[in-house]
């Protein structure tokens, strides 16, 4: 029996995704046990707090344009999506621009009257600024995957991770410049290549009208999910700066990195299957919808059993036996790895049939549960807590997502 979805350019376009996410994981870890010796636990707490703000500040910098890039992509002619990718990248340039700005002074009066046990400088304008650049480098990523130019698109990514390696092994190993030296290599690597994506798409101020306004009027609900994802991935390093701890946030930031390793696999699989995913839903093909998501998520169960069956061993190795006692938190989270795979192949492909707003109500719904459950769990069990908080909001999410997705095809075929 022949499956749409075993043909030699996709299994072609699968080996490049693999290569390059695997090869970068390999590069992270061959890394970590000198970043382990030059880093110490307060290190750890403190890169873990100040990136986990990210989860805010990069969608609104990014305001989900990708996700209407990625819509429209096979509906328009060359000529039109060329003056959308333009648009949207000038709107990057701009609007992206003031948001960060916005954005870091908000957070330095939130800082001064909540935080205490970290310095809000310099850790908080490297920590935000690699996201402005982000969004250059992230579309351009895009466009590489729904071209189907898988083999630039790994080229690009391995690159992107050996200098990040290089940078970082120089400034926190060699140099001994701590969380500073890790926050300074990502952010020159930020920097370098968001420039570089920019010279890649012969970027030019365009501004189309409609484009603007259609692109607002779609992505808005999705910003505002985004930024909800806050309170999935990023409000657990606030509840647990509050626990004045830094010895235990570093190990359980160390659990969440090592297990994000992990994690990369299911990433692979949603980049790779993404444009298949936006490209059956806007043509209604339901089958080959629900055989992809069932691919998808049973995928991603492999490579997080194997690593919680090796943890402990495996993490004393790459962390040079310094941070052994995070297996316990990376084992909770490598379930967070497939449950967040399950719930963003939901929410794409909501977003896939034409329901942003549909998306919004359940991002909304997902986290308040996510909110009340940290809460809960952090007050009940600390750490862990937080990190069954994790696996568990996303559970949730991903039902949430289902259920709406059920109601919209009932609503549809109800007043058909």
């Amino acid at each position: 029996m022949k499956f749409y979805i075993f043909k030699h350019s996709k299994f072609k376009s699968l080996s490049y995704y693999v290569i390059a996410s695997v090869l970068t994981t390999i590069i992270g870890l061959l890394i970590n046990p000198l970043l382990s010796i030059g880093l110490n636990h307060n290190d750890f707490a403190i890169i873990g707090y100040f990136t986990s703000f990210g989860s805010i500040l990069s969608p609104i910098i990014a305001f989900s344009f990708n996700s209407y890039y990625a819509r429209n992509y096979f509906l328009e002619d060359v000529n039109q999506r060329e003056k959308t990718l333009q648009t949207l990248l000038t709107l990057f340039f701009f609007f992206g621009l003031i948001v960060f700005f916005v954005f870091y002074t908000s957070y330095y009066f939130y800082y001064k009257f909540n935080v205490t046990s970290f310095p809000f400088f310099p850790f908080a304008l490297l920590s935000f600024l690699p996201s402005y650049f982000a969004s250059f480098y992230n579309i351009y990523l895009l466009d590489l995957r729904m071209e189907n130019k898988a083999k630039r698109y790994a080229l690009v990514t391995v690159l992107n991770s050996v200098l990040g390696a290089f940078l970082s092994i120089l400034l926190v190993y060699v140099l001994n410049y701590g969380a500073v030296g890790r926050l300074i290599a990502i952010l020159v690597v930020g920097i370098l290549f968001g420039l570089y994506s920019l010279k890649m798409k012969k970027f030019r101020l365009c501004l189309d009208k409609k484009v603007v306004q259609k692109a607002f009027t779609f992505c808005w609900p999705l910003t505002i999910s985004a930024i909800l994802s806050f309170f999935f991935i990023g409000i657990d390093r606030t509840f647990l700066e509050k626990l004045n701890d830094n010895h235990n946030l570093g190990l359980y930031n160390v659990g969440l990195q090592i297990s994000g390793y992990v994690g990369i696999f299911g990433t692979i699989l949603l980049q790779t299957f993404d444009p298949d995913l936006y490209k059956y839903t806007s043509l209604n093909n339901h089958k080959k919808v629900f055989f992809l998501t069932i691919l998808i998520i049973g995928l991603s169960f492999i490579p997080n059993v194997i690593f919680i069956i090796l943890s402990e061993p495996l993490i004393s190795f790459l962390t040079y036996g310094k941070y052994t006692d995070a297996a316990g938190f990376a084992n909770i989270l490598c379930l967070k790895n497939v449950s967040t795979t399950f719930a963003f192949v939901m929410s794409g492909i909501l977003i896939g049939y034409g329901h942003p707003r549909y998306e919004l109500i359940n991002r909304i719904l997902g986290s308040v549960l996510a909110l009340l459950m940290y809460k809960y769990f952090i007050e009940k069990w600390g750490f862990y807590g937080a990190a069954w908080g994790q696996s568990l909001s996303w559970i949730g999410m991903g039902i949430i997502s289902l259920i709406c997705l059920v109601i919209v095809k009932n609503k549809k075929y109800g007043d058909a």
